[in-house]
């Protein structure tokens, strides 16, 4: 037990540093272009885009479901998705 422990803390480990040198390399770049040419300063640029990013497929999906005629849906969607955010990430 103490074997698959350290395992699955090792693997955790790799995996967040990985996500830290993909988020770098992918979103950095682009966030600092789109912050110089909207003359943002580069701690509100990354506060604004990447919330933005982030919220955008949540509500992709609520467009859809509306759209789709299942308003219950969407409203789940929101309402999880703010849920869990107060929850668990803040």
């Amino acid at each position: 037990a103490t074997f698959l422990i350290t395992v699955a803390i090792f693997y955790a480990v790799v995996l967040f540093v990985l996500l830290g040198n993909t988020a770098d390399e992918a979103l950095g770049p682009p966030l600092a272009q789109f912050s110089d040419e909207l003359h943002l300063p580069p701690r509100f640029a990354g506060v604004t885009l990447l919330a933005l990013g982030n919220g955008a497929p949540d509500i992709s999906a609520t467009v859809a479901a509306v759209r789709g005629g299942d308003w219950r849906l969407s409203l789940g969607a929101l309402t999880g998705a703010g849920m869990f955010v107060t929850t668990c990430v803040a």
